[in-house]
């Protein structure tokens, strides 16, 4: 009687896992460690387009039936912002024909530093983040916040405000714009920057959140 062709084969011969399973018990803890994590912050933002007029002093006769429509738009002059269809007139110090807020060094040419900072980063990353910071410190922010809690104070129920920048504005001053916007510090008004940039978020007191909330919906919005 033949023999089966395995039997002469010698058999089925199992495959040793063994040694596989000890190199992936030791690889996953390696791999864990070697994992780096990041905490990412998402802040919800439509994109509609939007376009600012031109200056105007005059205020709507009814505020209750015209719709705030708050928008911040920034440029290498200052924030120019806009609220019930009308660009507010500029604060004390500011010229008249520039933005509602300006500059805190009027002589500085944006522009030039936005081009500097970008061609430097593309030699040396950490030098052009020196340079846009810079450029941040050049916007009056704490102005920016003291002027939004006027406008909250009239508008308490109002969250949105529409966020913008020219074409050449870097992206971190349009985020910067929007954290400014979100919620409320310890104080409705600041006049010292050292204070300003060290203070805390107030806590909520409605019980709606954790944080009083500012302007907490931005917009992104795209100036014409």
């Amino acid at each position: 009687m033949p023999r089966d062709r395995r039997e002469m084969e010698g058999g089925d011969d199992e495959i040793d896992l063994v040694p596989f399973m000890n190199m992936v018990v030791i690889l996953i803890p390696l791999l864990l460690l070697s994992v780096v994590f990041l905490k990412v912050g998402v802040v919800n933002i439509t994109a509609p387009k939007l376009s600012v007029g031109p200056p105007s002093k005059e205020k709507p006769d009814d505020k209750e039936e015209e719709p705030l429509n708050l928008t911040v738009a920034i440029n290498d002059e200052g924030f120019r912002i806009a609220a019930t269809g009308t660009v507010l007139s500029p604060v004390e110090g500011c010229p008249e024909s520039g933005p509602t807020i300006c500059l805190r060094n009027k002589s500085k040419n944006i522009g030039e530093m936005v081009k500097r900072a970008r061609k430097t980063s593309k030699k040396d990353e950490d030098e052009g983040d020196k340079l846009f910071r810079k450029v941040s410190e050049s916007y009056d922010w704490m102005t920016l916040y003291n002027r939004l809690m006027k406008i909250k104070k009239e508008y308490p129920d109002e969250t949105v405000v529409n966020v913008s920048g020219d074409p050449d504005i870097p992206y971190n001053l349009i985020i910067r714009a929007m954290d400014v916007a979100r919620y409320k510090l310890e104080k409705d008004s600041y006049n010292n920057r050292e204070d300003f940039w060290q203070a805390s978020i107030r806590k909520s007191e409605s019980g709606e959140g954790k944080f009083a909330r500012l302007f907490s919906d931005p917009v992104l919005a795209v100036a014409k």
